[in-house]
């Protein structure tokens, strides 16, 4: 079985990422919600999805995952990405998604989130809302767009809706992505500066069997093309280079056990989650495959100010796998100190720890670590990697305990990282 586990220095990686093209582009929404859900339905009709462009699929990740991260703060189920496709469009979600961060008037909140990555770079990700309560027993329901551009030209845009109701008994989300992404995929062939384009569909719908504990079910749809100017692209696996048309429906069960003082900056408690999804690629791909993720936080009051984080993290994905969903040291756990295309595989564990110290109403500071390891299976993590950090926070609200982040890190092998971000990183 090919494995992606071999890692090359991340300063390849750093020197071919600065690659630049245009700004993001907006389309209509009827456009952006209808023509997916259509694909979506007749994908299910047919029994297949091979119209479906799988390269896309890694660019819409990417882009998706840093929008996301950057606006939401929340640690809980968005800690743990699904794919590595989510991790990097994390900006993109957070800021169309939650209702913390951003300048506000009445029902309208608009949220801008600067955020640096080193998957692509440097760049901006903008989100509208607009934010109502269906009932007085249930938390606030957003129905939000978002945009995202970066320095080395990708770009992206995304809808989202998440609607709670019965006294937060239920709870409804969706999220569709189309992106363009640029990124260098480390493998044991070299970096590989890849184009990727794609459409993501996701829905999520979770039950609150009590206050602490939720249960639901997610489905997920993709389709994605990718390039690259690398004259060996051409030969290589096809769980690197997919075939033309590849596309993939995903469903799977989530599960969410938080006790946490606060959901955005928890200084106590701790949150278990897990998701489990069978993943049906197109015909020409494979077999279908199964993935899981296990995290589990834990939050101590350290002194004055201070609070000690401890995130674990386990990821299964066995069998022939596309590499964009295969397990990933930063891309699955939030780990700083490696690209996330640096260590793949089958499986991973990994932990870290974040000492956090406010010094005042607005100033913070944290110090952080973590070693992961990722192989063929959980007998066999035989690629290690570890890093520690340090990070600056500023508050950027005075009713919300949210925190714009700038962390930089330096790994094992001597490589540093710098991230920016909105939000903690678990």
């Amino acid at each position: 079985m090919f494995s992606l586990s071999s890692r090359f220095p991340t300063k390849e990686y750093l020197q071919s990422i600065s690659r630049s093209h245009g700004a993001c582009g907006p389309r209509t929404v009827l456009s952006a919600v209808v023509s997916p859900l259509v694909r979506l339905r007749n994908a299910f009709r047919q029994g297949g999805l091979s119209r479906a462009r799988a390269a896309t699929f890694r660019r819409v990740v990417a882009l998706w995952v840093i929008c996301l991260y950057a606006i939401a703060g929340h640690p809980g189920p968005v800690v743990a990405a699904e794919s590595n496709l989510d991790h990097k469009l994390s900006p993109l979600n957070k800021a169309s998604s939650k209702p913390e961060f951003g300048l506000r008037s009445g029902s309208v909140i608009v949220a801008p989130v600067p955020f640096s990555d080193p998957m692509i770079d440097s760049g901006l990700a903008i989100g509208a809302g607009y934010l109502f309560n269906i009932d007085e027993g249930s938390d606030t329901s957003m129905v939000g767009i978002g945009y995202l551009g970066s320095q080395n030209g990708s770009e992206g845009y995304g809808l989202t809706f998440n609607l709670n109701f019965m006294d937060n008994r239920w709870s409804i989300g969706a999220t569709y992505i189309d992106a363009d992404i640029n990124y260098d995929l480390i493998s044991r062939f070299g970096t590989l500066p890849l184009e990727q384009e794609g459409e993501l569909i996701k829905l999520k719908l979770l039950y609150g069997i009590t206050p602490e504990f939720q249960l639901g079910v997610s489905a997920r749809y993709l389709e994605s093309t990718i390039r690259s100017s690398d004259p060996i692209f051409p030969n290589l696996p096809t769980n690197i280079r997919l075939p033309d048309g590849f596309s993939s429906v995903g469903f799977g069960v989530v599960a969410d056990y938080a006790r946490l003082d606060d959901k955005i900056y928890p200084t106590s408690g701790f949150n278990l989650a897990f998701s489990g999804t069978y993943n049906k690629p197109s015909n020409r791909f494979g077999k279908e495959y199964f993935k899981s993720i296990l995290t589990y936080d834990k939050y101590f009051t350290a002194g004055d100010d201070g609070v000690v984080a401890v995130r674990l993290a386990g990821c299964s994905a066995p069998g022939r796998v596309p590499f964009y969903d295969l397990c990933s040291l930063g891309g699955t756990d939030s780990f700083r100190g490696f690209n996330i295309t640096e260590f793949l595989d089958n499986a991973l564990l990994s932990s870290q720890v974040e000492y956090r110290k406010r010094l005042g109403k607005r100033i913070g500071v944290v110090a952080f670590g973590g070693v992961g390891a990722v192989g063929g299976g959980f007998n066999d993590l035989d690629d290690v990697g570890s890093a520690v950090g340090l990070g600056l926070r500023y508050r950027v609200s005075k009713k919300f305990p949210v925190d714009f982040a700038v962390d930089g890190s330096i790994s094992d092998e001597g490589d540093s990282l710098l991230y920016i971000s909105v939000g903690q990183r678990f």
